[in-house]
């Protein structure tokens, strides 16, 4: 068994009660867990799995070639629950998930992404959003990567290098220069 500290990124069904969920965690990085019956009425996950949740996690690894663990527990640490406050607060912090979902290896086993990705949640949570905390979260992502230069902007960076970053970024723009006026 496995355990660590992680947020939750993602979450995709999986079969009529389970969840893929994708975990950022403090430990192994990006980390896919299955929770077989999650979704069940009194299940030992429910209330526990939902996005932006800081959990205790503690699962079975994967055998084989697969990278999908099979999730034990998780124990809610921190649910951030003011990141339900206002659609462009949820919006940012998805996009903020996505992207890093995106740019970031399965179990690169670096820290830096825990910390970014939780300190950036953790901000938004007491902050109104703002297009500062966007491009801010998208320089370090970028510096972490080692794309960064001063030259560019930090997503145009991110995009040369990655190519396909999340659908929704211009939109997301634009309900945050809203959100200032």
């Amino acid at each position: 068994m496995e355990k660590d500290t992680g947020t939750i990124l993602r979450l995709n069904p999986l079969g009529e009660s389970g969840v893929i969920v994708s975990w950022c965690t403090a430990h192994k990085g990006i980390v896919r867990t299955a929770a077989r019956n999650a979704r069940k009425p009194g299940s030992d996950l429910s209330g526990s799995i939902d996005l932006f949740h800081e959990c205790e996690l503690v699962y079975r690894p994967a055998t084989g070639r697969s990278d999908l663990h099979s999730l034990n527990s998780a124990t809610l640490l921190t649910p951030r629950l003011p990141l339900r406050s206002s659609l462009t607060r949820l919006r940012l912090c998805s996009y903020m998930a996505q992207l890093l979902l995106v740019t970031v290896e399965n179990e690169s086993g670096d820290s830096a992404w825990h910390n970014l990705i939780s300190g950036a949640l953790d901000y938004v949570a007491t902050h109104p959003p703002r297009l500062a905390i966007l491009h801010h979260f998208e320089k370090r992502l970028a510096t972490l990567h080692g794309l960064y230069t001063p030259d560019q902007s930090a997503h145009h960076c991110l995009q040369r290098h990655f190519q396909h970053l999340p659908a929704g970024r211009a939109e997301l723009l634009e309900a945050l220069k809203k959100a200032q006026s």
